[in-house]
């Protein structure tokens, strides 16, 4: 029995069946197996396909010991013989689980010698040669031996008591290698396969209960004493509780190797007679190989997906003590969590043999008569190494995997053949890459070939005496999975022992940062104000929507990290659902800030606390707003009832508008009309655009059908000295409102919008532009609603930085005058962006959670220099100082550099842009500039897109082959000194060649470009 044709056997065998687990609720504590055994017809003669007769082997063991190697998993197979395997398992579970799993079983028949007889022959359900068959196969014979017990038991025997089922059927199982060719594999049989091959879940009990997955088991795994069943059970247990294989089932390699057993630790899971005092029967020393009889322990990462354990999540510099998962009551940790991202980080888990370490040989508990392995107080005796292991998970490829697309091999992400990005690999200390790839066990080192196996070896742990370093230089590296740097350095203190010290350090920390443990703050973004009055602000971040015992959480944020008290012994209660706004609303010169608490509007100034009484039974329903209505700067708050009120807390210009619509959804305020006044901007209702005048009249300026993004933001983007209004719909529709009417209006893009908008003049051609997130990209709406040539800004696609929720930032912090721009994703990226979208030196940066809400950029510490501030959604908050990155990281000029656009968080672009560029052009049509896309049109539609340098006419003709007008179209006032885009409606066009004729007409002069198409259909 060669120990690698049983691993590989396993992995072709589980392939089809284990990945449809059920989802995983935590630990259970008591789980009932009911396990039944099944028999076939007996074979008569004996067929030399299968390995027995078809009936289980009950001959005492005296007479087949001359076969036996080892008296291990002996004959007779009888009840006893199960009860006490499943007794093992239950043993085995109870120690991995640190006794939160109990496990309860029963066997049927209840006669000792019993079994349900199934009138078909064994090799029908062993016969299957595409994986296809076998799947069908085994899924029936599970299907059968359910049946089967259900018949012949009746009430006698209540499925409804059980939670999980394992049929137990006469003969070897086919992944013991050697056996014969139409033995029956093993297998766990998900609800997928009951409903692809047999027609759904299986009825027992008259049809009250239902068998939805469960195990397909042998009588045994060898008939010489070398193998034990215990590895297979356990495996099968593990998906039952709704763990995933962890082999490379695509390419029937290991991936994680012997130290889990849904890998190669467990069916296959090589132990030494020797070297555990076990005499083999034939007492030849060379007889000394078992497997199967000693799994190893359950990977942390499966033991926190169960659970069962909580690791110790480390996120600045620290030491750490890691204790092996043996050693009972010991408050260390047993297992370190390091995130690299929102859906990497590293875990490091203490995994020791003691018999490697201590030559502590493992004591052996064993039934009676068929000696059955019941319990090893050491199931880590055989792993491959002792030391600190660390796994590099990756949340991405397990949340993508499933169905078809395991763990570890998911064609997803394939990366060459044979190679995967894995959602749990082993950094090896040793560099070798070896675990799980064939083609890495002859490495050539110093001209000496050395042979490493692939499920692991005891050069991969790290340990004094060994590896000792983990970090950005070496080899492997702590970089991501996507190839980007974390700075993280793990250094391991320790050789292999019971308890290990390991050092931890972050190169792009600093100070206290991050600061973990915080209150989930839901989409509030970070704001800045100076408490103190000591010239260096804090981080305001509230401690949540309502006030909780953990009043830490609603403390500010020092430059430092820690804790910011705004005045000696003041108390801060600062509980609140919406970003607050900052500004000075009493008018003392200095900075307050407001926000809504119970949905009572506060201001907070000078340690102090003042509320308004206005309140329930209207309630808050959006951000706050500090602007300037009249002569001062006041509070300005929308409400459930569609009112908007401002100067609730300052005193002066308070006043009322009313909506007449539903609850005020957002809030902008800046001069959108005529006067020198300004106007608040609400979206009330479902989607209602108003405008709300200092003196308490509203008009209504649009019904916006569309699913708004964020708030209304305000910019003058045409440059003629009021504020248009900008909306932006779920379809990634940007609408352009000028002096309450519509000018402009954009396309939908693919995938839709996923943040709110934001203003900059990307191209510093002296106009604002509209940006917002997409599906794995940033869209670029330029004033006249066409899209920005050379946009959207993509990002790699290997980074899946899918729905991009968190609206962007935009500052200059190299000097270069273009902008940069900052955004941060779901994936817990953090990308800084030149205006053309190349990455910035040292970016992204990793953040330890998703983000959802806008970064802030503003230069706290008055050095001149910027920082950069991140909230995920998981209670974390992240500062980094930009100088420290990059010596050129020294600008400072902000444009919408936090959320809302500034403190008082308007909505209004509150830096101009420059003034545009010289002309460079004469040509009312530059040639490169006129085109159609897409081209080839394969649709029913395309777009003519034209740059004019000129006010101009525009008006094309196009023409078919034979030189025929087929369609005119004209654009009467299109937008000089930018691009321009007029649809074509091809449905009724005929595929073949045409040439659109584009003549721009001015008062002086006239230009004809002409642009081929080809149209497809």
């Amino acid at each position: 029995m060669e120990r690698r044709t049983i691993a590989f056997l396993l992995a072709i065998c589980f392939f089809c069946l284990v990945f449809s687990p059920p989802a995983v609720q935590g630990a259970t504590e008591t789980w009932r197996i009911l396990a039944v055994r099944v028999s076939f017809s007996v074979e008569d003669p004996d067929d030399g396909t299968t390995s027995g007769n078809g009936a289980f082997d009950l001959r005492t063991f005296d007479s087949v010991r001359d076969g036996y190697i080892f008296p291990f998993d002996a004959p007779p197979h009888d009840r006893s013989f199960f009860e006490a395997h499943l007794q093992a398992l239950r043993n085995y579970f109870l120690e991995i689980s640190d006794g939160q799993l109990e496990i309860d079983y029963a066997v049927f028949p209840e006669e000792a010698d019993g079994s349900y007889v199934i009138d078909r022959p064994l090799k029908e359900y062993g016969n299957g040669r595409t994986r296809t068959e076998i799947a069908q196969r085994i899924t029936q014979l599970f299907h059968d031996g359910i049946a089967a017990a259900d018949s012949a038991e009746g009430a006698n025997l209540d499925f409804s008591a059980f939670q999980a089922f394992a049929v137990f059927h006469a003969g070897l199982g086919a992944e013991a290698g050697g056996q014969a060719i139409n033995d029956i594999p093993s297998a766990f049989v998900s609800g997928r396969d009951l409903e692809r091959f047999v027609d759904g879940p299986i009825a027992v009990d008259e049809g009250s209960t239902v068998v939805r997955n469960g195990m397909l088991l042998p009588e045994a795994v060898s008939t010489d004493g070398r193998g034990g069943l215990n590895g297979t059970l356990v495996r099968f247990f593990a998906h039952q509780l709704g763990l995933p294989g962890l082999s490379n089932f695509e390419d029937e390699l290991p991936a994680v190797g012997d130290w889990s057993p849904l890998d190669t630790g467990g069916p296959g899971a090589v132990a030494s007679a020797a070297r555990m005092d076990l005499q083999p029967l034939t007492g030849e020393p060379a007889d000394s190989l078992l497997i199967g009889f000693v799994p190893s322990r359950l990977l942390a990462w499966s033991r926190i997906r169960l659970g069962w354990l909580e690791p110790t999540v480390v996120t600045r510099n620290d030491t750490v003590r890691l204790v092996a998962p043996h050693v009972s009551g010991s408050d260390l940790p047993r297992a370190v969590k390091v995130p690299l991202s929102a859906t990497e980080y590293f875990l490091l888990e203490n995994r020791i043999s003691r018999l490697a370490v201590h030559g502590r040989k493992p004591n052996i508990t064993f039934s009676t008569e068929q000696r059955v392995w019941l319990s090893v107080d050491d199931y880590d005796a055989f792993i491959p190494g002792s030391g600190i292991l660390i796994w590099h998970v990756d949340d991405a490829v397990i949340q993508a995997s499933g169905d078809d697309a395991p763990v570890n091999s998911n064609p997803h992400y394939l990366i060459s053949p044979g190679q995967y990005r894995r959602g749990i690999s082993l950094e090896e200390a040793d560099g070798l890459e070896d675990v799980g790839n064939n083609a890495a066990d002859r490495i050539v080192q110093a001209g000496i070939i050395r042979l490493d196996a692939i499920e692991g070896g005891a050069h991969d742990p790290f340990y004094a005496g060994n590896a000792t370093r983990f970090g950005p230089d070496t080899v492997p590296s702590t970089s991501s999975n996507l190839n980007y740097p974390t700075g993280i350095t793990i250094q391991i203190l320790s050789p292999p022992d019971d308890t290990m010290d390991v050092v931890i350090t972050f190169d792009y920390q600093q100070d206290a940062w991050p600061v973990t443990g915080l209150a989930d703050v839901g989409l509030q973004a970070p704001r800045a104000i100076d408490l103190n009055g000591d010239g260096v602000k804090e981080i305001l971040r509230s401690g949540g929507p309502i006030e909780t015992p953990q009043d830490g959480n609603a403390m500010p944020l020092s430059l430092s990290g820690n804790p910011a008290i705004p005045v000696p012994d003041a108390t801060f209660p600062f509980f609140t659902s919406f970003t607050p706004a900052v500004g000075d609303v009493d008018g003392d010169g200095e900075d307050d800030f407001i926000f809504a608490r119970d949905h009572t509007p506060v201001l907070w100034s000078h340690g102090n606390t003042a509320a308004s009484q206005a309140g329930p039974p209207r309630e808050i329903t959006c951000p706050p707003l500090v602007a300037r209505i009249g002569d001062a700067l006041v509070d300005i708050w929308g409400w459930s009832n569609g009112d908007v009120t401002w100067g609730n807390l300052a005193g002066a210009n308070a006043g009322t508008a009313q909506t007449g619509a539903g609850p005020v959804a957002g809030l902008a305020a800046g001069n959108v009309d005529d006067d020198p006044e300004t106007e608040v901007v609400a979206l009330a209702g479902q989607g209602e655009l108003f405008i709300a005048e200092a003196d308490g009249h509203v008009r209504q300026v649009a019904d916006l059908a569309a699913r708004v993004m964020g708030t209304p933001i305000l910019g003058d983007l045409d440059r003629d000295g009021g504020d248009e209004i900008v909306t932006l719909d779920a379809d990634g529709v940007v609408s352009i409102f000028s002096n309450g009417s519509m000018t402009a209006q954009s396309v939908p893009v693919p995938g839709g919008a996923g943040s709110a908008p934001v203003l900059g003049d990307l191209d510093e051609d002296g106009y604002i532009e509209v940006l917002f997130g997409g599906e794995g990209r940033l869209w670029v709406v330029r004033f006249n609603g066409v899209h920005q040539t050379d946009t959207p800004l993509a990002f790699p696609l290997k980074d899946e930085t899918g729905l991009i929720s968190a609206p962007p930032v935009l500052a200059d912090i190299n000097l270069d005058g273009d902008l940069d721009v900052f955004v941060a994703t779901r994936g817990g990226l953090v990308y800084g962006l030149g205006a053309n979208g190349t990455i910035l030196p040292s970016f992204p940066l990793p953040v330890s959670g998703p983000v959802h809400a806008s970064p802030l950029v503003d230069d706290l510490d008055g050095d001149g220099t910027l920082e950069l501030v991140v909230f995920t959604t998981e209670g974390a908050a992240h500062l980094w100082h930009l100088e420290n990155f990059d010596a050129h990281f020294t600008g400072n000029h902000l444009v919408w550099s936090q959320a809302g656009g500034g403190p008082g968080n308007t909505g209004r672009m509150l830096t101009l842009p420059s003034d545009p560029p010289p002309e460079t052009t004469s040509l009312l049509l530059p040639p490169d500039q006129v085109y159609c896309y897409p081209n080839p049109v394969r649709g029913t539609s395309a777009t003519i897109r034209f740059f004019l340098g000129k006010s101009a006419r525009v008006q094309v003709a196009v023409f078919n082959a034979l030189g025929e007008i087929v369609e005119r179209m004209t654009m009467e006032n299109p937008t000089p000194r930018t691009d321009n885009e007029l649809r074509w409606n091809t449905v009724e066009y005929a595929s073949g060649f045409y040439v659109c004729r584009v003549e721009a007409i001015s008062e002086e002069r006239s230009e004809v470009r002409f642009v081929k198409t080809a149209i497809i259909k």
